[in-house]
């Protein structure tokens, strides 16, 4: 569930649903790369004139098969060279091309990508990291696939990036490196009718129980 379904429209010095210049423009783009429903919710703050928005990007199918066009280049629109380097995104360019045509910041502070069989959450460490990332992170997610699926036999139902360790977080200051979004995700399982709340270690390619992590 979104940070933002249950806020207040009126909050002060905070707009809900904000209109953005060329914001459907956008959702139309990601619509046709990803194959699937768009919804977008915004959020405008009058004091620092900047826009947060709130991705959901519904797809009727499950994440193998999505995996399986991205590896290709038919999904996301993403390309990457036959050494892993990205070389182009559309889905960067398109939130390029949206803060263009705004007179203040408009940048992405959470996209969910929901499959028929999980969803992926990732959460914005610092100004464009969703956009300038994602990519990666869907590449990740498609080297790490069988690790994190139990060699194939479980399927997360929610996957969070990224999580943090609580014992290295400073209360004076946090400082998110651009490569956190490949320490630690966060995951839910579904164990016996119970949740089941499990961290990945990307580096080990290990699962271990929830302990001394922050979901963000």
């Amino acid at each position: 569930m979104s940070f933002l379904e249950n806020a207040d429209p009126n909050f002060d010095g905070v707009k809900i649903n904000h209109l953005v210049n060329g914001l459907a423009d956008f959702t139309s783009t990601l619509e046709k790369d990803f194959f699937a429903e768009v919804e977008i919710q915004t959020r405008y703050y009058t004091e620092s004139k900047r826009t947060d928005l709130v991705l959901d990007i519904y797809c009727n199918y499950g994440i193998t098969e999505s995996l399986h066009y991205f590896n290709i280049g038919n999904w996301g629109g993403f390309k990457f060279s036959n050494e892993g380097v990205e070389l182009e995104s559309s889905f960067q360019t398109a939130c390029e091309e949206l803060n263009r045509k705004n007179n203040n910041s408009v940048d992405i502070v959470e996209a969910s990508v929901h499959f028929k069989d999980t969803s992926i959450i990732i959460s914005r460490l610092h100004q464009r990291s969703i956009s300038e990332q994602i990519g990666k992170i869907m590449c990740t997610v498609s080297e790490h696939f069988v690790y994190f699926t139990k060699g194939l036999t479980q399927m997360p139902y929610e996957i969070f990036i990224a999580v943090y360790e609580e014992k290295r977080l400073d209360s004076f200051e946090l400082e998110k490196s651009r490569d956190n979004y490949f320490n630690y995700w966060g995951l839910y399982f579904e164990d016996l009718q119970q949740h089941c709340v499990m961290v990945y270690d990307l580096n080990r390619k290990k699962l271990f129980k929830e302990h001394l992590f922050l979901f963000e």
